[in-house]
Formats: C-alpha cells, sequence, structure tokens
C-alpha cells in the first residue's frame, strides 16, 4: 500500500508567472512606497537614539581613555585615578542600554516591521513576496549588509543609501532590500498591512471578479403601426413546437391537417336532409351524427287564481360581488451568504453575532457564524422596500459596506442605504449578495 502525504503548501497571492511579486497587485490593495524624505528622517531618529545612549561612555570614560592615550598618565596611574570606577560603571551602563536597544530594535523591526524611528514617521518594512512581517533574520542580514559595506572608504556607505532611488520598479527599494526581500511602506496615506481583518477584506476585494453585464433584451413594446408586424413574439409558436419568431401564414400556406372540413350543402342527399351540423364544419372522415328524437311539447301550464291581498314582494337576488383585481406579486429578495446560506428577507430582519431586537421592534434576529470575531452583537438590520433591501448599520465596531460595480461604499451608522440585486454588502469581514427571487 502506497502511502499519500498531503502536504499543505502556502499560497503566495500575487506574484506573477516568473513567481516575482507584482507591483501592481500590491497597488491594487492601496500599498503605498514610503517617500524618501521619511525614510532618511527614521534613520536620522534611529542613529540619534543609539548616540544618546553612548553619552555615559564618552562623558564618563572617554576622557581617562583620552589621557591614557596621549601619555598625560601612565598604566598605573590610570588604574589607579580616582574616576577608574566612574569610567568603568559608565561604559558598562552604555553597553548594557545599547545592548537592549539593539535587541528591541531588531525583534521590533522582523515581527512587528518598524523602529522606534519608522513608527514615529508612519513608515512599516514588509516582506515584498507575501506582504507581511520581514522577519528576524531578514533584517539581521540587512543590518549587517549596510554595516559591511559602510567599512568601504567614501563611497560605499553613500551608494547604497541612494541605491533606492534607481529601484526601477519605482518602489524605492535599495539594493540591501533586494537582497533580504524587504520593502518599506507608507502607512499613512496607504493601507497598514499589519492590520489584519483591513488586509483581509483589500485581498477579497482584488480577488472579487466584476459582476457580468445583463445582456439587452428585445424590446416587446407594441409598435407604432397598428398594422406593423412585430419582431419579436415569445407567447407563439413556430410550426415545430418551438417557441420563437412565428410569421403569419399565406392564404396558399395555409394548412389543412386536422382541421374541420366543411360540408358541401349542393351533394347533400335526400336522406342527410335535416341533419345537425356543428357550425357548417363536419370533421373529415367522421360517421355520420345521428338525428336524436324530438320530445313532444309540454302542456302549457294552468292559469293560476287572482290573489285576494296583495303578494309581498318577491326579493331580488343579491348582486354577485365583483372579482378582485388580479395583481402582480412584488418580487422578492434575499440574502446569500458567503457560507452558501440564504436568507429570505420578508420581514425586518437583524442580523450580527447575536442580534438584540429590544431596540429595533418587530425585527426578526438571526445569529451569523464569526469565526473571525468581526460582527458587532448587533451588526446591522435589513429590511424589504419596493425594488430592493434597505440596510442600517446598527454602529457596528468594524462597520458594514455596499460593494457595487466593484466599488466598496461605506454605510454610515444609523443612515438607511438602498439596495438591489447583484450589490454585495460587506457585514465585518463577511459578506452577503442581494438576490431577487
Amino acid at each position: 500500500m502506497i502511502w499519500e502525504i498531503d502536504e499543505k503548501k502556502q499560497t503566495i497571492e500575487g506574484l506573477d508567472a516568473s513567481g516575482r511579486p507584482d507591483p501592481a497587485y500590491a497597488a491594487a490593495l492601496g500599498l503605498l512606497r514610503a517617500p524618501f524624505g521619511r525614510r532618511a528622517l527614521a534613520l536620522t531618529l534611529d542613529v540619534a537614539l543609539w548616540l544618546l545612549l553612548q553619552l555615559p561612555l564618552w562623558l564618563g570614560a572617554m576622557p581617562l581613555l583620552f589621557k591614557l592615550a596621549t601619555g598625560s598618565i601612565s598604566s598605573y596611574g590610570f588604574l589607579n585615578h580616582p574616576g577608574f570606577v566612574l569610567g568603568i560603571v559608565m561604559a558598562g551602563v552604555t553597553v548594557l542600554l545599547t545592548l537592549v536597544f539593539s535587541v528591541v530594535q531588531l525583534v521590533l523591526h522582523g515581527t512587528k516591521g518598524l523602529t522606534i524611528g519608522k513608527a514615529i514617521v508612519g513608515i512599516r518594512s514588509v516582506n515584498v513576496r507575501t506582504l507581511g512581517r520581514p522577519g528576524v533574520g531578514a533584517v539581521l542580514s540587512r543590518f549587517l549588509l549596510v554595516a559591511v559595506v559602510s567599512l568601504v572608504p567614501l563611497f560605499g556607505l553613500v551608494l547604497f543609501l541612494i541605491s533606492p532611488t534607481l529601484d526601477p520598479q519605482r518602489r524605492g527599494r535599495g539594493w540591501h532590500d533586494k537582497a533580504t526581500n524587504v520593502w518599506l511602506v507608507d502607512v499613512r496615506k496607504g493601507l497598514q498591512p499589519y492590520d489584519e481583518k483591513r488586509m483581509r477584506v483589500a485581498r477579497k476585494m482584488v480577488k472579487a471578479e466584476p459582476a457580468p453585464e445583463r445582456s439587452a433584451l428585445p424590446s416587446l413594446a407594441t409598435p407604432m403601426d397598428p398594422a406593423a408586424q412585430p419582431e419579436y413574439r415569445p407567447g407563439n409558436r413556430v410550426s415545430a413546437g418551438v417557441i420563437g419568431i412565428a410569421r403569419p401564414y399565406e392564404a396558399r400556406e395555409r394548412p389543412v391537417i386536422g382541421l374541420p372540413q366543411p360540408v358541401q350543402p349542393a351533394e347533400a342527399g335526400p336522406g342527410e336532409a335535416g341533419k345537425p351540423v356543428l357550425g357548417g364544419y363536419r370533421l373529415a372522415g367522421a360517421p355520420e351524427p345521428v338525428q336524436a328524437p324530438v320530445p313532444p311539447p309540454a302542456p302549457a301550464p294552468e292559469p293560476a287564481p287572482e290573489p285576494m291581498s296583495d303578494p309581498a314582494p318577491i326579493p331580488q337576488p343579491a348582486p354577485a360581488p365583483e372579482p378582485a383585481p388580479q395583481t402582480t406579486p412584488a418580487a422578492r429578495f434575499a440574502l446569500r451568504l458567503d457560507t452558501g446560506e440564504s436568507i429570505l428577507v420578508s420581514e425586518a430582519v437583524l442580523l450580527g453575532r447575536n442580534p438584540d431586537p429590544a431596540q429595533y421592534f418587530g425585527a426578526r434576529p438571526i445569529p451569523l457564524a464569526d469565526d473571525s470575531r468581526s460582527l458587532s452583537k448587533t451588526h446591522l438590520l435589513v429590511r424589504p422596500v419596493d425594488g430592493g433591501l434597505e440596510i442600517v448599520d446598527c454602529g457596528s465596531t468594524n462597520g458594514s459596506g455596499l460593494i457595487r460595480d466593484g466599488v466598496e461604499y461605506v454605510v454610515a451608522a444609523g443612515t438607511p442605504v438602498m439596495t438591489t440585486d447583484s450589490d454585495l454588502i460587506r457585514i465585518g469581514d463577511r459578506t452577503a449578495a442581494v438576490i431577487r427571487i
């Protein structure tokens, strides 16, 4: 027996046929590259914080080391100097603070995509392929690469710092970014990549296919000319029995198969006189009808005696009630959830994690499954109206939206919004399509 192991490979969205990250996909999600000015400011802030932590060393230990280096004091005098212990303590404080600062910066950058400087100016680092966290290893490799290149005299560090301006894809990725698959994005004007809920909604919006356009049907209006032949009559049938365009028969083409044949009065014999004929026609090949015997006339009724007094009035029958006019039933609408379930909206319904109908009298509560915890307890009110459904956001935490023709419109809390067939309603992270029944 051969056992097959199903290896679940992670599907990475946004890669082209060659497996490279597609800039158009990131732009469709709403991710923007970090501006060069704010990138330089973030680097300046991080370096300034690092230099601030070096002050204890420079103020407490460096003066004594400078005297030893210049020969002002001997080694014996250096070890027995009154400021030797203070210098050792200040140097130890600097080393400890620098180590803690470096570890915190490294972990934050690898897991959250930020340093203290990047957090202040509003930029983040992501993995350019997965658009997620870059990873501690990639961030450490990026720092070591820049540190090694900075050892090259004069032009080493300068070339690496200006390399983001030479990116042919205009994504602002320098050589050190491309070597470690890192990309810096702007979270002030663009999408926050570490907001999981918004990223899921953005990916769903990009993956959603546009609604198919409805094909134009021919007009069924009555032509202006009463004598004109209509071009399309779906209620007619051709002679083959298939619904389609029917054309009128001409006089010489009129079929006679199965129709009643007229009787020729001149050829009727004396024995056929007085035989009944149905409408002047007799079915071809049918047997002769048998004449029924005529019953004798009934005797005339005797006249009734005249009444002695005025007779009572004869009650007249009540007029028959007029038939009620037939009305065409109004179209009904339903919600088709992203799980495949359908909810018929024939009355006001209240959707949410555990809806409370106390404030919405007459609304039927319908709880929805919420694995991502994106739905509020009482999230959305849906009411049937003429031509569609009316939705009202009940002040939910993650809000609601109306997606029409691939564009999402935010539904303000407490404001009724009209929806119709083929619209898509976003309820937190879940979606529901409006369908006509």
